[in-house]
């Protein structure tokens, strides 16, 4: 099994905890990782991938995978029904967009104790994560918001925090 660069994991973070202003603790929450992966690593990657989705990804696609956890670091945490409807649409929408310019496929997977998670339940698109995402390739707890880009050469590109969609756009198009 591949990890991604997996550092720390915090579990169990307590509701009153939660940070959901944009400050110097939230702000040493984000963290990004890049390289490339090997042939090897990129086919196992992707096998768990498929096997996880139970589908076949395209080998000529870039693969964009957002995912929400719980975190001590969540803005959107703060969001009432209406806001966080608005983002996520948003979200979605700048996704897509994004995909059909830059010949990429994406996912968006929730963890079971994230916030809103009745929202999601709801949102077509939206997949509940097992724990493979969780456990292998999002093992970094400390922010609610990630994306995963891995490229059909292999570059990879991971990062921690909200709005986040210039950071994917400038991976998506980068060579």
């Amino acid at each position: 099994m591949l990890l991604l660069v997996s550092c720390g994991t915090t579990k169990g973070i307590e509701d009153s905890k939660i940070n959901t202003a944009y400050n110097e603790a939230y702000k040493k929450s984000i963290r990004s990782y890049f390289g490339t992966l090997s042939k090897t690593d990129y086919d196992n990657i992707i096998k768990n991938l498929e096997k996880e989705w139970q589908t076949t990804l395209p080998s000529d696609k870039s693969i964009l995978v957002h995912y929400i956890q719980n975190a001590p670091n969540c803005i959107e945490a703060g969001y009432d029904k209406r806001r966080i409807q608005s983002a996520t649409e948003k979200g979605m929408r700048l996704s897509a967009q994004m995909c059909v310019d830059y010949n990429a496929v994406d996912f968006f997977v929730y963890a079971k104790d994230t916030y809103h998670q009745e929202y999601y339940q709801q949102m077509d698109g939206f997949r509940l994560d097992s724990g493979f995402f969780y456990e292998h390739i999002f093992t970094d707890h400390q922010n609610c918001a990630a994306f995963l880009v891995i490229k059909p050469n292999g570059d990879f590109y991971k990062y921690y925090g909200e709005d986040y969609y210039s950071q994917v756009e400038t991976c998506l198009k980068g060579k």
